[in-house]
């Protein structure tokens, strides 16, 4: 028990220490006392705050332009920040998979062929054989290549976030009071919109959380007044879950789709309210096997089994039991020892439960933090009204998947991101009608700005212990390997074509991957590719011997580009890589480990 309870507060003071959480609470504090003697003025009728939610009300109860401004202001309030945070570069392996699906679909076609060279290919969350492609589900990818087909992949991911945030707000609109809806639309603007690493990255989230938007918007208006549009958005919404976070939608779906046949069996809802959401969700699976059949061949085999069979991994559910695999490369068989070794610390129930507490710890960090935790305290109030005990049990089904999965990370719960909304909001509202609820209310999205400005402050004075911020927090850093995109640009510039072949790294803690390339291969400018060693490493040379041929080390900081030499060695750098300013390497992982 002693045990138990020291790892419980070591990982929250990790997550308090590194996510600014206790300035966050220091901030709360000082507000609520400034606020505390000023009750009275802030609830009186002559007080500006009065007026302005009056204005505020009224403004909300036009609702198609209520939703039609979130989505304008969470666009430009990103876009005014371009010269502090600009368009990300992707540095982490995610990233990367997702990318190859954007460049594959932007290229009109659903995969690749194999490589003849795609031994030197192999990576990370990618796969070779029967094609080459990401392993994950098309959702994120689809959304990447629309924005690389009109200029860049983040213009998407931009416009999508900001959807997300519209999206919200139609969502919230069906279950509380406009102007409640609105305010929660700013809330998450300001929580997911701004600096979280969903909008500045190109991992996911954005998607799956619309999906949930959709689904929980549409459901208790599919109940009220059936229409095709609505039981139509109700259909694309679950397919926006179940081509993002699939493991995680089925289980925030349950609620929703049991009380739809609940509501058809009592004769609430006409039988044809359905007809179209079943119709979007039946073209969607269409669309999902069609998929698999050209990825891997089979249409019941989804690209991420083809992964786990090869690779082992990802090993993300504690029952699943990872097959022994021959590597080609130490760096893939450290990472697959990486991943075993964590899906083995949660062998047990004993073992799962323990680190659920930690999982519980990132998601509350990313979604709540303290300026967002105090109004939960409302939380029986809110239980008590059984028309909203959806929003609990869809939400906490969601929270389920996400713990049971080994080292989640919080977009995983991205369906849900509707549910915790909706209840924050009413938990809210519950809190304003209390003695000084007024003033937590106002402070809340103050005090987020507050920390999102220092946050963004600290690390434009690159400060080190800023870079120690992992990405479970809702702002602003996303850690990752800076090198590569500086290679990539000092390659680019010079002209002509490249193949880059990667040393493998000798520091075992290291998973970052320099290996990733382009749908595409033989026509990219540059080329990444894994050194196997003198003897194996003829054939590539001779397949892309029309290039410029570079032996990159990793191991050195900056890393040394050289030319590569015929014996398998690398003569003096002859390109002046500007590839790591700071004082130190990054040591990052894709599901970084919880603290022992």
């Amino acid at each position: 028990m002693l045990e138990f309870f020291l790892y419980v507060v070591s990982g929250l003071g990790y997550g308090l220490y590194f996510d600014l959480n206790p300035l966050e609470t220091i901030l709360v504090a000082i507000v609520l006392a400034a606020m505390w003697r000023s009750h009275s003025w802030l609830c009186s009728e002559t007080s500006g705050i009065r007026r302005f939610w009056r204005v505020w009300i009224g403004f909300a109860r036009r609702k198609k332009t209520a939703v039609a401004a979130v989505f304008l202001f969470a666009l430009g309030i990103r876009a005014a920040l371009l010269p502090l945070l600009p368009a990300p570069q992707p540095v982490v392996t995610d990233e990367f998979s997702h990318l190859l699906i954007a460049d594959t679909l932007a290229h009109g076609r659903l995969t690749n062929s194999t490589h003849p060279m795609w031994e030197h290919f192999e990576s990370i969350h990618t796969i070779q054989q029967p094609t080459y492609n990401s392993d994950y589900f098309p959702g994120q990818g689809a959304v990447l290549a629309l924005g690389k087909l009109v200029g860049h992949p983040w213009i998407a991911q931009w416009a999508l976030c900001a959807a997300m945030c519209a999206g919200l707000c139609w969502m919230l609109q069906a279950w509380v009071p406009p102007a409640w809806a609105l305010f929660g639309a700013l809330l998450a603007v300001f929580r997911f919109g701004i600096a979280s690493y969903w909008i500045n990255g190109y991992y996911g989230g954005c998607l799956a959380a619309a999906g949930g938007a959709l689904v929980l918007g549409a459901y208790p208006r599919l109940l009220r007044k059936p229409a095709v549009s609505t039981s139509l958005l109700l259909g694309i919404g679950l397919v926006a879950v179940g081509y993002s976070r699939p493991f995680e939608g089925v289980l925030f779906s349950v609620p929703v789709v049991a009380g739809i046949g609940f509501a058809l069996l009592k004769r609430r809802t006409p039988w044809w309210a359905c007809i179209p959401a079943a119709a979007a969700a039946l073209a969607g699976l269409t669309g999902l096997l069609v998929y698999s059949k050209a990825v891997t061949g089979d249409p019941l085999r989804a690209p991420y089994a083809v992964n786990q069979a090869t690779y082992g991994w990802p090993m993300t559910l504690p029952w699943f039991h990872p097959p022994e695999v021959q590597f080609r490369h130490a760096e893939l068989r450290r990472y697959y020892d990486f991943e075993k070794d964590v899906h083995n610390r949660e062998g047990s129930v004993v073992a799962e439960f323990k680190h659920s507490t930690l999982k519980a710890q990132n998601i509350w960090r990313f979604y709540f933090g303290p300026a967002l935790s105090i109004p939960l305290v409302m939380l029986p109030a809110v239980w008590r009204n059984r028309r909203k005990r959806l929003l609990f049990l869809a939400g906490g089904l969601t929270l389920l998947a996400t713990l049971i999965e080994i080292g989640p990370v919080p977009h995983y719960a991205a369906p849900a991101t509707a549910c915790f909304l909706a209840v924050l909001v009413l938990c809210f509202r519950k809190l304003s009608a209390q003695r000084h609820g007024v003033a937590l209310t106002i402070a809340a999205p103050a005090i987020m700005l507050l920390i999102l400005s220092v946050r963004i402050g600290l690390e434009k004075l690159n400060l080190p212990f800023t870079q120690e911020v992992n990405f479970q927090s809702w702002c602003c850093v996303q850690p990752g390997n800076p090198n590569k995109p500086r290679v990539l640009a000092t390659l680019e510039k010079s002209g002509g074509r490249h193949l880059v072949i990667v040393k493998p790294k000798s520091d075992p803690a290291n998973l970052f991957q320099w290996v990733y390339n382009d749908a595409d291969i033989d026509a990219s400018p540059v080329v990444w590719a894994r050194d196997m060693g003198p003897q194996a490493n003829r054939g590539l040379l001779d397949y892309f011997r029309d290039r410029k041929i570079w032996l990159l080390d990793p191991n050195t900081s900056p890393p040394v580009l050289a030319p590569y030499l015929l014996n398998g060695g690398a003569a003096e750098p002859q390109i002046d890589v500007d590839a790591f300013p700071s004082k130190r390497d990054f040591h990052e992982t894709p599901h970084p480990r919880p603290p022992a």
